[in-house]
């Protein structure tokens, strides 16, 4: 959960994996693409960033616009001066702020979004799903759907970004809510949901209500589907693993789930356990062999499926240590053509850094992967850190949006190297 995590709110010094390689000679360019004021032009700019085909970048910020409570811009390039337009600020006109999500695309070069919380016309943690609709050079910004909060039904606290399948509807998470009894929380803790559209009025279904141990509590992060269907994602508490919330209650160690398409049955398809140092914390994401990839703790992990039976196989392929390649993988991996992963790293505030790096993988399976830092910002809990992963344009560019203390935040590319 946001405001009780179990071990993430711990400080601990880890050793780097045994036999993972680290490369610290390397690095790349990197440009600031727009520095935000903190004003009407947005604070606190998150990921994932889209790119249209005239490469403009799109994104959220959390703060600021004109009621302080976020936008969505788009940033226009113009050789080294990119220039940023606000699509639209949030606030009490549709309900929605803070838009901690990030965004997704359509084909047609829709975006979509969340919020994680609503005016004072609703109890906290309610959100809205919202869109801006692209049409001949304008956009149009519709509320989708209205979040009841942690005590509705539907859910309440939308968490992670959307995603879109063949038929135009839109799946995703929220934090709080739903009807199920969670064992570790006076309260329900989380759904899985879909909105539709019918003649241009969407619905949510609600896929499935999360209850704590020993299913998962509390989603914290996106959905990612497999070609038959299935939407798999992790949550922050629950399963079978014995972590507490540091008062004795045990709250699970968080879990990675899969919601089968054919029924909405889930399965716990992995519980973390108190050895692992925490549990997911953000979206997972299918590689080219297709087992899927994503962050706990200091790791960037790996499951395989079973030939059989719902339980995957975990491996970490990289733990991260204290130092200029950063502490704790945040945000959403990123897969190249090749097979390498980019991830962001955010500082524990000891000495660690935070950085985008590249995993680049060994050329026999099960060897040590290759960690090369790109790109470092700042030091400490008052350093700037990127924040919603990395994308990857198609000249091999890398783009992100980094927010912190000590500023109103940037827009940032890498050189390709």
């Amino acid at each position: 959960m946001i405001w009780a995590s179990n071990a993430k709110t711990a400080v601990a010094i880890v050793l780097m994996l045994c036999g993972a390689i680290e490369s610290t000679a390397a690095s790349a360019g990197t440009h600031i693409l727009y520095q935000f004021s903190g004003g009407a032009d947005g604070n606190g700019p998150v990921g994932p960033l889209v790119l249209d085909a005239a490469g403009d970048l799109f994104g959220t910020t959390g703060y600021g616009g004109q009621n302080g409570v976020g936008t969505v811009f788009e940033l226009k390039p113009g050789g080294s001066n990119w220039t940023e337009t606000v699509l639209h600020s949030f606030g009490p006109q549709d309900g929605g702020e803070y838009p901690f999500n990030g965004l997704m695309s359509d084909v047609k070069g829709n975006l979509y979004g969340t919020t994680f919380w609503t005016d004072s016309n609703c109890q906290q943690y309610c959100g809205i799903a919202f869109k801006l609709g692209h049409k001949h050079g304008n956009w149009k910004y519709n509320v989708l759907h209205r979040f009841g909060g942690p005590n509705s039904p539907g859910g309440g606290g939308p968490n992670g970004p959307l995603i879109l399948d063949s038929k135009g509807h839109l799946f995703g998470t929220t934090q709080l809510g739903g009807t199920g009894v969670c064992t570790s929380f006076p309260g329900a803790c989380g759904v899985v949901f879909e909105l539709a559209s019918a003649g241009g009025i969407w619905s949510e279904t609600v896929l499935y209500n999360f209850r704590g141990i020993p299913d998962g509590a509390f989603p914290s992060g996106g959905l990612v589907q497999d070609s038959k269907g299935n939407l798999f994602g992790p949550t922050d508490e629950g399963g079978s693993g014995s972590c507490n919330d540091g008062e004795g209650t045990v709250i699970g160690c968080g879990t990675v789930f899969e919601l089968a398409h054919r029924n909405s049955s889930e399965f716990v398809t992995y519980s973390f356990r108190r050895s692992e140092n925490n549990g997911p914390g953000s979206s997972l994401i299918f590689g080219p062999d297709g087992r899927l990839y994503g962050t706990a703790g200091y790791d960037v992990f790996r499951l395989s499926p079973p030939a059989r039976g719902p339980n995957w196989t975990k491996e970490t392929i990289y733990e991260f240590a204290e130092g200029i390649s950063g502490t704790i993988p945040s945000g959403p991996l990123v897969f190249d053509a090749s097979g390498n992963i980019y991830v962001t790293t955010a500082s524990s505030g000891l000495d660690g850094y935070s950085t985008v790096s590249k995993l680049t993988p060994p050329p026999v399976d099960g060897d040590p992967w290759t960690a090369t830092t790109l790109a470092t910002f700042g030091t400490g809990f008052d350093g700037d850190f990127p924040r919603g992963g990395i994308l990857l344009g198609a000249d091999g560019e890398i783009y992100g949006a980094v927010s912190g203390s000590a500023d109103a935040g940037y827009v940032f590319a890498i050189d390709p190297i």
